[in-house]
């Protein structure tokens, strides 16, 4: 049981692993796109001249933004993925724990059933000999009944 449990712990951590790096490169496109774009733009708005000065300022802006984005979601990956660890080892530690008690308990019924068993021989023994007691109780009754019927007889 704790084979397939650890196997799908492993399975769930791999493909979180597998779509944050998914999710990383999807985004380190985007923002080469994006610095591709801002680039030509920079060149076009530099060809145009100091008028068009204002939206090249803009556009810096927009891409420090984006920057600041990327950082920001780069933190919050990097936050999920070691929660992610850390409940990953907080579960496998949980089973070892769990698999320790139910080793521990699968030993304690071990005794217990030993001891049962001990005492039901005991109590069994017990009651055959009081049985076989009993018997010869009654065979020494019906003798000494009879050998007084005999004496009886005889005087």
């Amino acid at each position: 049981m704790e084979d397939w449990l650890a196997i799908t712990i492993q399975i769930v951590g791999i493909v979180a692993v597998v779509v944050l790096g998914v999710g990383m490169i999807i985004l380190a496109w985007a923002i080469n796109k994006i610095t591709r774009r801002l680039r030509s733009v920079d060149k076009a708005l530099g060809e145009i001249g100091r008028d068009a000065r204002p939206v090249l300022d803009r556009a810096r802006a927009v891409g420090e933004n984006l920057n600041f984005l990327v950082m920001s979601v780069r933190k919050e990956v990097e936050r999920v993925s070691e929660t992610i660890s850390i409940a990953n080892d907080r579960l496998e530690d949980a089973l070892e724990s769990a698999d320790e008690r139910v080793q521990e308990l699968g030993a304690l019924i071990d005794v217990v059933q030993g001891e049962v068993e001990d005492t039901l021989l005991t109590a069994t023994s017990a009651l055959r000999g009081i049985r076989t007691g009993a018997r010869m109780l009654r065979r020494s009754g019906r003798n000494d009944e009879e050998a007084a019927e005999v004496e009886d007889e005889e005087e």
